[in-house]
């Protein structure tokens, strides 16, 4: 494992100040998807295979990475991995349709296979607020949503409905049963998740009382994949990224009332996959087009600040096999017969799409951090306020 701020050398593991403080780690070789603990001492990530492996922060930003478990269940490709920060549970999805609960008991994780009952891929998977349930997407058009049957001591689902193909990711609203969804359909949705022997009676939503399980409260077309989908803090807002490089924001109470409710940008770079809204309400998105870019809020319309990077100069050279392998890659998708530096040099941390957006809001040694970022290059990248304060004074410009 190797560390650089700002840069990443993989012959030489070297750390390297800029003017502002981007820090990244090569944690494995390529990164499907993360997920922090509660505190953020410990990482879990899949390195694009059928196992997900939980990693120990080092104390300080230059130390090692320790191995601490690996997470061996899976028949298939591990799809998404979710930490509930309150039980210290973790679930995992998967391609083998199967998902698991892990639990650790004396030092170890112990797992509990999820009955979902879908015939194909489970794709992403999210906890409840109150984390006694969780929503998983799914190839088969349906969502199942899973609670913990103490009587009969395993984990069963009941179906969510009403898509018509793949759905690729899930969100909870932050205090109500309710879910919103991004199905390759075209159309984000939301739908009532309310189970009456677990929220209770007299639950409210901002659809008003909450209706039956399955109910679909609202439906918007993107004309294009809805790729992932998220609720704001407080609830006022959906984000949904799409297949044809647009980002969507629906007011929920507009939604609620039935008044007109989305606001649609149109990016001038490749498609979004991933959405984080960060503490103060601010979004971020990042996908194919390796950076992360942040949206802001101007009263009661949204805008799109530009991308987040970190300072020139400050841009990494790439070196021995990373950057022969970069070299090829080009020569194959351009046929051209560039040079290894002219191939390697990507303004952007990542060298690859980026898989997986978390809140971090915690320390990387003495580096404050916000949200983290990892891809299939294997990096693991710390984002700070400098370079959301950057982002914003673009905007401002």
């Amino acid at each position: 494992l190797a560390f650089t701020c700002g840069s990443f050398t993989p012959s030489s593991p070297t750390w390297r100040k800029s003017s502002w403080m981007v820090v990244e780690a090569r944690v494995e070789t390529s990164i499907t998807r993360h997920a922090w603990n509660d505190d953020c001492s410990l990482l879990a990530v899949c390195p694009n295979n059928n196992t997900v492996i939980i990693f120990k922060k080092p104390a300080q930003a230059t130390g090692p990475w320790d191995q601490v478990a690996v997470l061996r269940e899976h028949d298939a490709l591990v799809t998404d991995i979710a930490w509930a920060p309150k039980t210290n549970r973790i679930v995992t999805t998967s391609q083998d349709r199967n998902a698991y609960v892990w639990t650790l008991e004396n030092g170890t994780w112990k797992p509990m296979l999820v009955i979902l009952r879908i015939t194909a891929a489970a794709t992403s998977v999210r906890w409840s607020p109150d984390e006694q349930k969780f929503a998983v997407g799914s190839g088969a058009k349906v969502v199942p949503v899973c609670y913990y049957e103490e009587g009969n001591n395993f984990w069963v689902s009941k179906m969510i409905k009403d898509h018509s193909s793949t759905i690729l990711a899930v969100s909870w609203h932050p205090t109500a049963p309710i879910v919103a969804t991004a199905c390759t359909d075209f159309k984000c949705r939301v739908v009532s998740a309310y189970l009456k022997n677990l929220d209770g009676k007299g639950v409210e939503t901002p659809w008003g009382p909450a209706a039956k399980f399955g109910t679909v409260l609202f439906e918007w077309e993107s004309y294009g994949w809805v790729q992932d989908v998220t609720f704001s803090p407080v609830g006022d807002t959906i984000a949904l990224c799409s297949q044809n490089s647009t980002v969507s924001f629906i007011d929920v109470s507009a939604a609620a009332a039935g008044s007109s409710a989305v606001q649609t940008l149109r990016l001038s770079d490749l498609p979004l996959t991933q959405l984080l809204f960060l503490a103060d309400g601010n979004l971020v998105g990042a996908g194919h087009c390796f950076s992360p870019i942040l949206f802001v809020r101007q009263g009661s319309s949204w805008a799109e600040a530009g991308k987040i990077i970190p300072a020139k100069g400050a841009a990494k050279q790439l070196g021995g096999t990373a950057a022969t392998r970069m070299m090829f890659q080009a020569m194959d998708a351009t046929g051209k017969t560039e040079t290894v530096s002219a191939a390697a040099q990507l303004d952007s941390v990542h060298q690859f799409p980026v898989c997986g957006l978390r809140t971090f809001g915690s320390k990387i040694g003495n580096t404050m951090a916000e949200f983290t970022s990892s891809g299939l290059d294997g990096k693991m990248v710390w984002w700070t306020r400098d370079e959301l304060a950057s982002a914003m004074e673009a905007l401002s410009l």
